[in-house]
């Protein structure tokens, strides 16, 4: 199901899930017991349940709106805050964020739902006791301040583990570290956020519906968690792989030829596997030509006496389109090239203009695959 968008003045689109619903529905089953058990009214117990629920919401918004922020600030690009089953997440791209930048981003969330967990206690200190205002803000801050604690845990996909794995990673001057080590935190998170419920479940010497409850949502988070250190993990390890390409190692030797040049002035005994034949007409912006390759079997096939009237192109395929790149490029460099203009292959220039060698782009997205 699509996600409904809403724009909110100058703020990145917000995209609401429909699993949005469910989380206030499971917020409002789990405060409901205890409302009821305190005193109150259970017609009053189940508008405040929901009240809740929504507000939870409605914080985590104030969460991810203080992400994309300071994003902004820093230079970042918002795409979009999303409100999800799982609470929300807000999605910016920046190439070159520095550490404060990132730590910042990281802690703004957490701030903001510590700022919200003070202004409510502050609305429910002035209430008078007992009402249901009292309780609502002395409920909604109680849960801001869980919130902001939870998400400053050290490890990814927390906000906490995103501060930790800038940190560690300019610490040990290894981006990848820091990701693995925070991911691994993450998953040890994951584990605990399903074992304290259970270890409940046991003290008590069985389950009622509130324990299940929380162990149904306990679960629910715990996989999120767990997912988003797998994925962090899977990240860095593309990084790594990322960080050790290298164009000029990547390159295959050619030589290049024209289409209409005549087999025979191939030499006998060149490789005709590094002959790149290269047709540079009509080539659209941001690509030097086609380019094919000669087919030995095809070669080997004209008799030497027509060799001489038969051009390359004839005894060639088809690679397809030809862009040209600098052969220093190294690690994000050339994958930030490569995508900026894309092609199933690369000739590869030296600063003089000639040329090193071809980049295929099935070769690069091998090593990537790690295949």
């Amino acid at each position: 199901m699509t996600s409904p968008t809403v724009r909110l003045g100058s703020l990145p689109a917000l995209r609401i899930s429909p699993g949005t619903l469910l989380t206030v529905l499971l917020f409002a089953a789990l405060m409901y017991p205890s409302l009821a058990r305190g005193g109150v009214a259970p017609t009053t117990a189940v508008l405040l349940a929901l009240g809740i629920g929504v507000f939870m919401i409605v914080s985590v918004l104030v969460h991810e709106v203080a992400h994309a922020v300071v994003a902004r600030g820093f230079g970042a690009s918002v795409d979009h805050i999303a409100l999800t089953l799982w609470g929300g997440h807000t999605q910016y791209r920046s190439r070159q964020m520095s550490t404060l930048g990132s730590l910042l981003v990281s802690l703004s969330g957490p701030a903001a739902n510590l700022l919200l967990a003070g202004v409510s206690t502050g609305i429910g200190q002035l209430s008078e006791p007992g009402t249901g205002a009292a309780v609502f803000f002395t409920v909604s801050s109680w849960l801001n301040l869980v919130l902001a604690v939870f998400n400053l845990l050290p490890g990814l996909p927390m906000d906490g583990g995103r501060a930790l794995e800038t940190l560690l990673g300019a610490l040990l001057s290894s981006p990848e570290a820091g990701t693995r080590i925070t991911a691994w935190l993450g998953r040890a998170i994951a584990v605990a956020v399903v074992a304290y419920p259970l270890w409940w479940i046991v003290r008590a010497g069985g389950a009622g519906g509130f324990s299940l409850l929380s162990l149904v949502w306990a679960l629910l988070i715990a996989g999120m968690l767990w997912q988003g250190a797998t994925h962090a993990l899977s990240g860095a390890a593309l990084q790594g792989r990322i960080r050790t390409l290298d164009a000029a190692s990547l390159a295959r030797a050619v030589h290049v030829v024209r289409p209409q040049s005549p087999l025979a002035d191939l030499d006998p005994s060149a490789d005709l596997s590094t002959v790149l034949i290269l047709d540079r007409a009509g080539a659209p912006s941001g690509i030097i030509g086609r380019a094919s390759r000669i087919d030995p079997a095809a070669a080997a096939a004209v008799p030497a006496a027509q060799r001489a009237a038969t051009p390359v192109l004839a005894v060639a395929g088809t690679i397809g389109e030809l862009a040209a790149l600098p052969v220093a490029l190294r690690g994000d460099a050339l994958i930030d090239a490569m995508l900026a203009r894309p092609a199933p292959a690369y000739l590869l220039l030296e600063e003089d203009g000639t040329a090193r060698g071809v980049i295929m782009s099935a070769d690069v997205n091998a090593i990537l695959r790690a295949r």
